[in-house]
């Protein structure tokens, strides 16, 4: 696979999607970003992959960064929208948000390590 696009999907994938999960700690406007680009990761990703054969060597890989960005993505979207409830304890609130912030530490650790 060409290099470039391998930078531009770990980019999205390890460091932009992290970085909306964190923000949605911050912000309530937040939640609309991360469900609008997940929702844009999923349909192109699904239409790219459409377009390849399945024997071809590129596919995994973008397979694999396809599937890690959906599941990010969503796990996100989850985490922002139940923060925002207010019957959730503070308690769990703190732990998720700990949880986020790891995930996307991870995935700048990642990124770094694998295209610096």
């Amino acid at each position: 696979m060409d290099p470039t696009l391998q930078a531009v999907l770990g980019f999205f994938t390890l460091l932009f999607l992290p970085f909306l999960g964190v923000l949605g700690l911050l912000k309530k406007r937040a939640l609309p970003w991360i469900l609008w680009f997940t929702t844009f990761w999923t349909v192109l990703g699904w239409l790219l992959l459409d377009t390849l054969e399945l024997d071809d060597p590129a596919r995994e890989p973008l397979a694999r960064a396809w599937r890690t960005g959906v599941l990010l993505g969503l796990a996100f979207f989850a985490l922002a929208w139940l923060l925002r409830r207010p019957k959730v304890a503070r308690g769990l609130k703190l732990v998720f948000g700990a949880l986020a912030l790891w995930a996307f530490l991870r995935a700048l650790y990642l990124y770094v390590h694998a295209y610096a």
